[in-house]
């Protein structure tokens, strides 16, 4: 485990089978076509892990020539990492080298396990930008040097590695091999970086030739962080089973994340997910593998490509370069003014120490940007004779007096044309024609003849006639102006509006200074005072009345209809017990014709001995009606009750009925029991109810059936 945290802290890229590094713009396993500018040096590594025994060996192995087979651990560790550099030799080549390092965990019945070092490789490449296009074109040269490990090892890294003729190692081809490839790179603004390559391997004396390639997008290339998704293979060519071949080899889809931090510095979290995670793994699906021991020969099948396998990353490009665009003599990344023109002589840090070159250094100049050839005075700005801040060079008007408002040419300005500059005009906007004072300013702001001392309305609009005050005429002393009154003779007091009209603020046709309903809606009918009309009296206006002709004091609805409020087909005008319950048969006076279904004939019969709180036994019938009522029917029920005796007695009373209800299972927060001394409360709202001294009153009301 520690071997495998050490390996996780590796500097590292994550380079596809035998790519190298570029900047910024490489993906996980594909490469892009832009090489690193000259002098810039990248270091980089890698770190993959695989925790899956398939990935080692799908069913074990076996030793050839005896019958034993071995099985391996699931949680085996495969992993490996690399050391690599890139560095620019200049802007369109690159040069680099990588070393790869792997480690296999304990392999049952073998020494197999441990560290080792792949093969190193070392590439060139050449980059091709497209003039006014965002395509970048490179050509990539590699050689692998059979360097690797051979006695370590159990999963092949590379497709190339396995020999179907001959034994294969785990960390290294054992030959030198050769690598060619094309890229192209597009790039796609702020949004993605599109990366994709085609190459050819050879394994020098074996038949192993190998197809690389592989195109992904990276996504918000320059944000803080950045998406990749890649698809990259490894395919081998001119087999006996070419397409067994193209289905069993390397074959990988690999999403990321990129980091950029500042200094040129990226870390990459990534996850290779092979082929056959969406396909169910078989020996058809495999590659053999022939492996020495020792004295003992293995053999065993692997994928292609584990299930899943982390990758994880770290680059690093430091800049030894010592290119001197501007040609000061101080190098572009010490150049704190990289674009000074030729020629101009520069301080340490490559800034002019004379930028206009006028003889006056930059730290006393005030004038840093003066032309070239004026004459300036010590603190390195253009003579400016008469004073007026336009250099002597531009100025048109040289002898302008000195203080007075100039234009750009040193010329006086005079905005409005009034004779006084526009540094002493306090009215810059007068017209040019108006009489002013040593300020400017208008002797008659609003031109209406009178002047501003005696004008009691200085503001009037100009063309409007005024009287001696300087005020607009107003004959009707309607507080709108002759000149746009429509309406010149209203009436003493009359209400108008900005045109001098009789005001009718909701154009009901009824003068506001009359109307009584100042905001009827457009298009009812009023009355004489401009209110709704309302024929029926029913508080609905005729404009949204259905039905006109309510009788009086009848109850409505929103539409002025009338309404059963109780819903037994009769109207609440016409019904002598409202409040029926539903599914009642009622009457045409809205009744129940049962007379237990009617809480007010049941309250008739509920009486007491001698106007104390003992209940008749008369009256226990009529309760037992009203609880079966109460059973049936969900509502709350009010118990009034009145007593001669006063207000104490109708309490205990009232509270008798509810206790009596409460002992037979009514839930007591369903009954209210109220007193009203010696007399029950008169209304409209009492009008049908038995004027005795009980009354049951239901409140709202549902039925069981709505409440389920």
């Amino acid at each position: 485990m520690k071997k495998i945290l050490f390996t996780l802290l590796i500097l590292a890229s994550i380079l596809p089978a035998q790519i190298g590094p570029g900047r910024n713009t490489e993906g996980v396993h594909v490469p892009a076509a832009g090489t690193l500018e000259q002098g810039f040096l990248l270091i980089s590594g890698s770190y993959e892990a695989v925790s899956d025994g398939h990935a080692l060996a799908m069913d074990g192995y076996k030793v050839l020539g005896t019958d034993s087979t071995y099985a391996l651990d699931k949680n085996t560790p495969s992993s490996g990492g690399a050391f690599a550099f890139g560095i620019g030799i200049t802007d369109n080549i690159e040069f680099g080298a990588r070393l790869p390092i792997y480690y296999e965990g304990e392999i049952a019945g073998t020494d197999l396990g441990g560290f080792g070092l792949g093969d190193l490789q070392a590439y060139l490449k050449y980059s091709y930008p497209i003039p006014s296009t965002p395509v970048d074109l490179a050509i990539y040269a590699e050689t692998t040097a059979p360097t690797g490990t051979r006695s370590i090892g159990f999963r092949p890294r590379h497709q190339w590695f396995v020999y179907e003729e001959e034994d294969s190692y785990a960390f290294t081809a054992g030959k030198w091999a050769l690598f060619f490839a094309g890229l192209i790179s597009v790039n796609l603004g702020d949004f993605a970086h599109w990366n994709t390559y085609l190459g050819y391997l050879h394994v020098m004396e074996s038949d192993n030739h190998t197809l690389l390639w592989g195109s992904g997008f990276e996504l918000f290339p320059k944000r803080t962080v950045s998406g990749i998704i890649e698809v990259s293979a490894e395919t081998g060519l001119l087999k006996d089973k070419a397409i067994n071949a193209l289905r069993n080899d390397v074959l990988r889809l690999t999403p990321a994340v990129k980091i950029h931090l500042p200094n040129e510095l990226n870390l990459l979290l990534g996850m290779d997910i092979g082929i056959d995670f969406v396909r169910k793994a078989t020996l058809d699906n495999s590659i053999e593998v022939h492996r020495r021991s020792g004295e003992r020969n293995l053999e065993y099948n692997v994928r292609g490509t584990p299930e899943y396998s982390l990758v994880l990353a770290i680059t690093k490009t430091l800049d030894f370069s010592r290119r001197d665009a501007d040609n000061d003599g101080v190098i572009d990344k010490e150049d704190l003014c990289p674009n000074t023109e030729l020629g101009v002589a520069v301080n340490s840090r490559g800034c002019p120490v004379d930028l206009d070159q006028d003889g006056i250094l930059n730290i006393m100049d005030d004038c840093p940007g003066t032309p070239r050839g004026l004459q300036v005075d010590y603190k390195g700005c253009p003579i400016d004779s008469d004073g007026d801040s336009i250099p002597d060079y531009a100025d048109k008007c040289p002898n302008t007096p000195k203080g007075t408002a100039v234009d750009d040419d040193g010329c006086i300005l005079d905005s409005d044309g009034d004779g006084v500059d526009d540094r002493r005009d306090k009215c810059p906007n007068s017209l040019s024609r108006d009489k002013v004072d040593e300020f400017g300013c208008p002797l008659d702001d609003d031109h209406d003849g009178v002047l501003n001392d005696n004008d009691s309305c200085p503001e009037t609009p100009r063309g409007y006639p005024v009287d001696k005050q300087g005020c607009p005429l107003d004959f009707d002393h309607d507080g709108v102006p002759n000149e746009i009154d429509m309406c010149p003779n209203s009436h003493a007091g009359e209400i108008v509006d900005e045109d001098g009209c009789p005001a009718d603020y909701d154009k009901d046709g009824v003068p506001d200074s009359r109307d009584q309903c100042l905001e009827t809606p457009y298009g009812f009918s009023v009355d004489i005072n401009g209110c709704p009309s309302d024929h029926d009296r029913d508080s609905v206006p005729d404009a949204l009345d259905k039905c006109p002709n309510t009788p009086p004091k009848a109850a409505v609805d929103s539409i002025g209809c009338p309404i059963d409020s109780d819903g037994d087909g009769i109207l609440d005008y016409l019904d002598k017990c409202p409040g029926t319950f539903k599914n009642i048969i009622v009457g045409s006076n809205g009744c129940p014709l049962k007379p237990k279904n009617n809480l007010n004939m049941l309250a008739a019969h509920i009486k007491f001995k001698n106007n104390t709180d003992v209940l008749l036994n008369s009256s226990y019938t009529a309760l037992n009606d009203v609880i079966y009522l109460m059973r049936k029917h969900v509502f709350f029920l009010e118990v009034q009750c009145s007593n001669v005796n006063g207000q104490e007695a109708s309490d205990k009373q009232a509270q008798a009925i509810a206790n009596y209800m409460i002992d037979k299972g009514i839930d007591m927060n369903r009954i209210k029991a109220q007193g009203f001394g010696t007399k029950l409360p008169q209304g409209e709202e009492y009008r049908l109810w038995n004027s005795s001294g009980v009354r049951l009153i239901p409140y709202e009301e549902t039925t069981v059936e709505e409440q389920e």
